[in-house]
């Protein structure tokens, strides 16, 4: 199944080199970390439950703030982005994409059920 890639990007990291990138797709976000053992976690959009922001001054006036998302992802249930370029942007596109993935979710449920 092909996937839409909605947002990548890196944390603001002040110049400092991260090796941390994150990609939001239309089902699923997607974590890679690490230098030489490289780790990816991934939470399916439609379990995510809440996304909130967190911002300071200083973050607010460099435009960057933490996304926090609360899933039902038993791995994860709780993951943070920290330090995202554009937080409030990314935020709402999260919130978008996640609610369009549960009624895709739906749909096929429903499809499956009655086939």
């Amino acid at each position: 199944m092909n996937e839409t890639v909605l947002w990548e990007g890196k944390p603001f990291n002040y110049g400092i080199p991260t090796f941390t990138h994150y990609r939001i797709t239309d089902r699923r976000l997607i974590v890679e970390r690490g230098i030489f053992t490289k780790k990816r976690e991934e939470i399916q959009l439609y379990r995510i439950r809440d996304i909130s922001l967190k911002r300071n001054l200083i973050e607010r006036i460099l435009n960057f703030g933490d996304i926090t998302i609360l899933s039902t992802d038993t791995s994860s249930p709780s993951y943070t982005l920290r330090n995202i370029r554009d937080s409030i942007k990314v935020t709402d596109l999260l919130g978008q994409a996640s609610e369009n993935s549960r009624i895709k979710n739906k749909a096929l449920e429903l499809t499956e059920v009655q086939g």
